[in-house]
């Protein structure tokens, strides 16, 4: 299976997952079977930084349509207020991709610099810890508006704000650098581990039952803002809650992508463009896809379609 294709099954799970979680009445499944979108999309992205013959334009590209993203879904959030729809957008993977892909560049430096490796992991730590730290304070205790601070998140490229925090940003820092490994083996136990992180945490709430023991509402909260785990309300569910585990907290469905990320094959499944202007007139007569086409189509789809479904489920809601 090539990446085109996995970026193909990819789409049409982040679709169902948004028309599950934004029209009101649609079956909870659609939501189960979104929960493969973000992993088949971070392994999708590890290859794009591979095979990319400009990195430092990739991540220009996802840099921008991050903080696009979270100067929209401020915009959004302000005329939902004033028009008395309900929540308006928050959700932005730009944001996640971005600091991944931030992430991996940050790893390849420092083992480049093996000498600066001490400075250079322990002031990208520092700066993601701080920008948390004050994420989680100015939301606890000043209340400041989740849209301003998810906007925040985008500009700063903050791996702990962003949606699904430190587990996604690890996941696809972990395909990058497990990818090309001839028995996956690596990538199997780095996969199964977050996974586990996520299934301990939806039947036990084991995590959630740790980190109420600190007492403090704001530590809690940056603990959930930081791992993009579900905490709070761990203490009062009983062991093994089946109904929380497919009703509330479903991250670790996200094992089923795990076969279709094997199956991909790490090629990019088209053709590339052709150099000469013949070559390329010929390819668009024949109806062929046109890089540029292939470049942006889900920079822009992703907003749109979550917008459309949106606003749907707004005016279904009202």
């Amino acid at each position: 299976m090539s990446v085109t294709v996995l970026k193909r099954i990819a789409l049409v799970t982040m679709v169902l997952n948004y028309i599950g979680a934004l029209i009101p009445g649609a079956p909870v499944f659609l939501q189960w079977i979104g929960r493969l979108s973000a992993p088949l999309f971070f392994y999708c992205m590890a290859w794009s930084l591979e095979k990319t013959s400009d990195r430092k334009a990739y991540y220009k590209r996802l840099y921008i349509a991050s903080v696009s993203m979270g100067v929209l879904n401020l915009v959004m959030s302000v005329v939902a207020e004033k028009t008395g729809l309900v929540t308006a957008v928050t959700s932005n993977m730009f944001a996640t991709l971005f600091a991944s892909a931030f992430l991996v560049d940050v790893v390849e430096y420092a083992n480049r610099h093996p000498s600066r490796k001490f400075k250079i992991w322990f002031t990208y730590i520092f700066y993601q810890v701080a920008i948390a730290g004050v994420w989680a304070g100015l939301y606890e205790v000043i209340e400041v508006p989740y849209a301003v601070l998810n906007l925040g998140t985008a500009v700063l490229g903050s791996a702990l704000t962003c949606e699904g925090a430190l587990m996604y940003v690890l996941l696809g820092a972990l395909f990058y650098f497990t990818k090309e490994d001839k028995n996956k083996k690596n990538l199997i136990l780095g996969y199964l581990g977050i996974f586990l992180i996520f299934f301990v945490n939806s039947a036990f709430g084991l995590w959630g039952r740790l980190f109420s023991l600190v007492g403090h509402d704001v530590l809690v909260a940056l603990m959930e803002i930081m791992t993009g785990l579900v905490l709070w309300g761990a203490s009062f569910r009983p062991l093994f809650d089946i109904y929380h585990m497919f009703n509330n907290d479903f991250q670790w469905m996200m094992i089923f992508a795990l076969p279709l990320v094997l199956a991909c094959n790490g090629r990019l499944g088209y053709r590339k463009a052709a150099k000469n202007e013949r070559n390329s007139r010929r390819k668009k007569k024949a109806g062929g896809l046109s890089p540029a086409f292939r470049k942006y189509f889900y920079y822009v789809l992703y907003p749109v379609h979550l917008y459309a479904l949106w606003f749907i489920g707004a005016v279904l809601m009202k």
